[in-house]
């Protein structure tokens, strides 16, 4: 009897332990948004694009065709032959797939294109921190570095109230982030002022 309680506290300990682990793991303040934070910037398949991504795109044995492209602030690129391209919201992997689609109907027989981006668009800062502004962004960017990119904490800053603002499909939703919450492209990472 007294090996069984020993085991149930043991595995109830063990139990404690893990919802200690796991209570470092960012979560949305929307629960049904839970995973968007394990997002991995740099793939093409799940990064969505956005107004001030700089982009690379290039068509096999098309000089005329390839060359550098910014999504304009609305979301637009203006592409050789295809005038305005909607690119805000598409992944790599779509608009590769649309300009590949619209060159094929009209243009070109099977082209082989590629699009990459050479250059993310800023994240941007505010609240308590000493530069608050838009920076440029770094792949693999979290809160912490965000905030030490903007000079750091103010003495007021509620180090605890960091909250980061993503701009989704149907708008914007707020997480509450720890220093080690990632940031994406696009992202406003809001630092809070302490109430005393």
């Amino acid at each position: 009897m007294m090996m069984r309680i020993g085991i149930l506290f043991g595995a109830a300990l063990a139990l404690a332990g893990c919802d200690l682990i796991s209570s470092d793991v960012e979560l949305p303040l929307a629960p049904q948004q839970i995973g968007l934070f394990s997002e991995n910037v740099t793939s093409g398949a799940t990064y969505r694009l956005g107004s001030g991504d700089r982009l690379a795109i290039s068509v096999f044995g098309h000089p005329d065709l390839s060359g550098e492209f910014e999504v304009d602030a609305s979301g637009e690129i203006a592409y050789p032959l295809l005038g305005q391209v909607i690119a805000r919201g598409h992944t790599l992997e779509e608009l590769r797939g649309i300009i590949g689609d619209d060159l094929n109907r009209d243009f070109i027989v099977d082209p082989r294109v590629s699009v990459e981006v050479l250059n993310f668009r800023p994240f941007y800062i505010l609240g308590q921190v000493n530069a608050p502004g838009s920076y440029p962004y770094v792949s693999g960017l979290n809160v912490r570095q965000a905030v030490a990119i903007a000079g750091g904490f103010t003495r007021r800053a509620d180090q605890a109230e960091v909250v980061i603002v993503r701009e989704v499909d149907d708008g914007d939703i707020k997480y509450a982030a720890t220093p080690n919450a990632p940031v994406l492209p696009g992202d406003t990472v809001e630092v809070r002022r302490r109430l005393f």
